[in-house]
């Protein structure tokens, strides 16, 4: 189990990396990560990357530290918050999967709702973008970029103006459209439809597809195709908007207020409230997706 979650994570982080073209640059920093694969070039958000990493670290250490003070016959109550909450995702994944199948699914689950729900609660720590190691230059024209020929302090002595490494901020990564759609492709796309070929056989799958049969199976060939590739879309269009609006209408407001008052309630609105909410149906809809596939018998 422990080599399929990493491997399931590192899957995570490669389809989270965002390719630019389709983020719209939800996070206004310069992407300066290109790869060529097959040769189509792609270009990865460097504050996406970074942040899904944090999330990923933030999320090992707090269940690390939290696993530590575990005990059968004394419990805290940190302990029982968090039987409380996985008990709660156990019985949801038995209800949709099967009690057999069910307990199988629940770390992917559990992992999912925790990466999503902490990718959007972190935009509310007020950490910004930081470049580190940048040498100071003369601006003279005042582009705010550096240019050949303006004086430099040369600090490290090889003989350029060195901009530094750039420490991206604490923003949500699910501003990106490219961390939703990676997720949908990972649990709806690659686990839903590789159960449901793992317990049905690559036969069954593809006659699905054909779903009811017959003539008028045939000609729902091409909306049951429609129909699956949608199950990705609104999954994933779904969980950015909400948050991507949300952040909007934050700084519009904090914008229109010269942060004179921080907009504290929607902080907790839009922050809290909507990022818990749309976590969970992210998470419930992925659920009910693999369930199509690979759910027992009578579950």
């Amino acid at each position: 189990m422990r080599r399929r979650l990493e491997i399931l994570a590192a899957l995570t982080m490669f389809l989270c990396g965002g390719y630019a073209h389709a983020s719209g640059g939800a996070l206004e920093v310069a992407m300066p990560v290109q790869m060529e694969i097959f040769g189509i070039p792609f270009n990865f958000n460097h504050d996406t990357i970074m942040m899904c990493a944090v999330v990923a670290v933030l999320i090992y250490l707090v269940c690390w530290l939290w696993m530590r003070g575990l005990s059968k016959g004394n419990p805290g109550r940190g302990q029982v918050v968090l039987e409380m909450v996985v008990g709660a995702f156990d019985d949801l994944v038995k209800q949709s999967l099967g009690p057999n199948r069910g307990r199988k699914y629940l770390p992917y689950i559990g992992t999912l709702f925790l990466f999503i729900w902490t990718c959007n609660m972190i935009g509310m720590i007020p950490i910004h973008h930081q470049l580190i190691g940048t040498e100071s230059f003369e601006d003279y024209n005042h582009n705010g970029a550096y240019d050949p020929g303006e004086p430099f302090t040369d600090a490290n002595g090889n003989g350029r103006q060195d901009p530094g490494f750039k420490m991206a901020g604490f923003e949500e990564p699910t501003k990106d459209i490219n961390v939703p759609l990676g997720m949908a492709l990972l649990f709806v796309l690659l686990i839903g439809h590789g159960s449901h070929i793992r317990y049905h056989g690559l036969k069954a799958y593809l006659l699905d597809y054909f779903s009811p049969g017959g003539i008028i199976g045939c000609a729902m060939f091409f909306l049951n195709v429609v129909g699956k590739f949608a199950e990705v879309v609104s999954i994933s269009f779904r969980l950015f908007g909400n948050i991507f609006g949300g952040a909007v209408i934050i700084a519009v407001v904090s914008g229109l207020l010269h942060y004179i008052i921080m907009p504290i309630g929607l902080y907790g609105f839009f922050g809290v409230f909507v990022g818990t909410v749309q976590a969970f149906v992210f998470t419930m809809l992925a659920l009910t997706y693999i369930s199509m596939g690979a759910a027992e018998e009578g579950a």
